[in-house]
């Protein structure tokens, strides 16, 4: 089945996303630092919508200095989950955006998410 077709993920993403935003507002980010789960989820979710996303938002996204950002995109590649492109216009912008692969375990572990919860 393909991660598109789940619209109710993407209310679940979007839900996870918005409760680590708020705890960042009571709680010292560095409390709850996981940057490829915020990689993760925001691939995810810009997948669901057919999006890329640039390794600056992503490092934005997930609070990271561009060298930690790059280190977890690494480590995501080297295990198939993501692929890079770089903008054809912009050769110094690297666009990221979730692999197969990627896409189906995310897809997989909300569905576990959503059958525990």
């Amino acid at each position: 089945m393909s991660a598109r077709a789940s619209p109710d993920h993407r209310a679940s993403v979007e839900s996870i996303i918005r409760v680590r935003e708020a705890r960042s507002k009571f709680m010292p980010e560095n409390w709850f630092s996981d940057p490829a789960w915020d990689i993760l989820l925001r691939l995810y979710h810009a997948y669901l919508d057919g999006l890329e996303r640039t390794v600056g938002d992503l490092g934005s996204f997930a609070s990271t200095s561009p060298a930690t950002t790059n280190r977890w995109l690494d480590v995501l590649a080297s295990r198939g989950w993501i692929h890079r492109r770089r903008d054809e216009r912009d050769q110094r912008r690297v666009f990221i955006s979730l692999s197969e692969t990627g896409a189906e375990q995310m897809h997989e572990c909300f569905e576990q998410m959503r059958k525990n919860c």
